[in-house]
């Protein structure tokens, strides 16, 4: 049984959990189809971009680290690449650069968030650059107690050194944190390294088509930031 009592921090995943990157991606391959007349899927190519960009981030070599501009980087000239797509250097640049910087955060997240801050020490833990989660986060006023991102801790998720940096920087022992996110991939590492989880469900992180995969036994399954605000006992 969990003793909600001894939880001192909420470690979020940002990408998906936080923020929609389906929807922005999109957009911006959407205007280059528009732009150029392409003949392709934005959503498919919106998610092939995902999909490449965090196998590239989650599966790294410590000695030759790149962070999550770069791996959007060369995501999106391999799709271009592959897709045989003539762009200019001007809207490569906004596809890897701009638009992942431009992500709205789901709706449910920003009024449970702030009431969770009251009680708890809440803190971005992500994959994504230290740019994308400060650019992220204020246009969609997200005031982060702490920003903890993997190109700082320079280890990254899932290794489970960055779960326990992470605690050790908050000065809370393992099982004082809680590692809220969509993955299970994250939420089973953290697990290991001694984290308490709450998978929080994203029903459309990959579009319409979404298929939640909830791959593991967690503290806490929610539908969304509501149920995890009630399920830890924080009134407004």
């Amino acid at each position: 049984m969990l003793d909600i009592s001894k939880i001192k921090a909420l470690t979020f995943d940002t990408g998906g959990t936080i923020l929609d990157w389906h929807s922005g991606f999109s957009k911006g391959f959407e205007e280059l189809k528009k732009k150029y007349k392409f003949n392709y899927s934005s959503v498919e190519l919106a998610n092939l971009m995902r999909k490449k960009s965090l196998e590239k981030i989650t599966n790294q070599n410590p000695n030759s680290l790149i962070n999550f501009d770069v791996a959007h980087k060369h995501a999106v000239e391999e799709i271009i690449r592959d897709n045989k797509l003539e762009i200019s250097n001007e809207d490569l640049f906004k596809l890897y650069y701009f638009y992942p910087s431009q992500l709205k955060a789901w709706p449910d997240f920003l009024s449970p968030f702030n009431d969770l801050k009251n009680f708890f020490v809440c803190v971005s833990f992500t994959l994504l650059s230290n740019r994308l989660v400060y650019k992220n986060s204020k246009s969609n006023q997200i005031s982060w107690d702490l920003v903890l991102s993997c190109e700082t801790l320079e280890v990254y998720k899932p290794n489970l050194e960055a779960y326990k940096k992470t605690a050790h920087l908050l000065q809370f022992k393992p099982e004082e944190c809680m590692m809220v996110a969509c993955h299970s991939f994250d939420l089973n590492a953290a697990q290991k390294a001694g984290f308490k989880t709450a998978f929080v469900k994203r029903e459309h992180e990959w579009g319409i088509n979404t298929k939640i995969n909830i791959d593991g036994n967690y503290d806490v399954v929610v539908d969304n930031f509501f149920q995890l605000k009630e399920f830890l006992n924080v009134n407004s």
